[in-house]
Parts: C-alpha cells; structure tokens; sequence
C-alpha cells in the first residue's frame, strides 16, 4: 500500500534541496525590494526619501540612569528593532550579565555581590566607565571601542530627551 505525502506540493527539506540542484532552485529565497512611495506633484523635484525619523523619541521616556537590567534589555531590543543599533551593539547592550541564573555562583561568588537584576542602575555612567576602560585597555578588536562609544552616544541622547520631556 503507497501512502501520499501529507503535503505534496511543500518544498522539500533543506537537506533534500542542498543533494539536488534542480530542487534546490525551486526553494531559494527571492529578495523583494519595496516600491519607493509615489511622490506629490509639489514635491516633484525635491528629494523623494522624507527626513529620517528622530528614532530615539519614538521609544517613549525612559530614564537610563534609574533603569534596571531587565529594562535595559527591553530597551536594548526596541533600539534595535527601531534601527538606531546594529546587531553587534544590540548584543553588547542587551547582554545583562545578572539575568543569568548561575550568576551568583559564578560572578557574584568571586564579586561577593548577588545577582539584583531588579536594582535600578545608571547606564550612562557604566557605559562612560567601559569606555574609559576600553581607551586604557586597548583590546585586539578596534571595533569594540566604537560600539562602546556608539552605545554610549545612543544613551546619552536618551538621557538628554527624558531631560526635556520632564
């Protein structure tokens, strides 16, 4: 007795389309690029792209220096998302060393400090600190010192807009 394939018109899996070629077509991946918007005959010959966005003001008020890691992941995910952090610095600022849950037997067994991934912290003077550190402690990765500071940079404009929002 044959029995039909619950799908028969699915793609094959990836392992079956990699050993064939001729399947292997009939999966790839087409990349689509968005139609630019149509623009309006006052603005003909002006620039077609609109301003960018402030991006940062589209988060909401946030207090990065009374912010608890959980926060900061959060907020680090929303940057992200909002495209005002690569993925590089995105991994940088949403790692919060606290929120793993061997932390206090490993970090804080050699800090002698617990794990308070609830405490509010000042973000802006920690990213201050590790750039300070970075600029003394020169590392094999240049690149490590420019998301520090493009990290901190991102922060402060945070900071400074919550400042003028109250």
């Amino acid at each position: 007795m044959t029995v039909a394939p619950p799908f028969p018109n699915a793609p094959p899996p990836p392992d079956v389309a990699l050993e064939d070629p001729r399947r292997a077509t009939a999966c790839a991946l087409v990349v689509v690029t968005p139609a630019a918007p149509p623009v309006p005959a006052d603005r003909a010959g002006a620039d077609p792209r609109p301003p960018d966005p402030p991006r940062v003001s589209l988060l909401g008020s946030r207090d990065v220096r009374r912010m608890t890691p959980r926060q900061m992941v959060d907020l680090s995910l929303e940057l992200y998302a909002a495209g005002v952090l690569d993925w590089e610095d995105y991994a940088l600022l949403a790692f919060q060393p606290e929120l793993h849950p061997d932390y206090d037997s490993t970090i804080g067994a050699l800090t002698g400090e617990p794990a308070a991934p609830d405490l509010p912290r000042d973000f802006v003077a920690h990213w201050r600190w590790r750039l300070d550190f970075e600029r003394r402690h020169t590392s094999d990765d240049p690149d490590r010192l420019r998301r520090t500071a493009r990290i901190l940079k991102v922060l402060c404009r945070i900071d400074r807009s919550a400042d003028f929002r109250g």
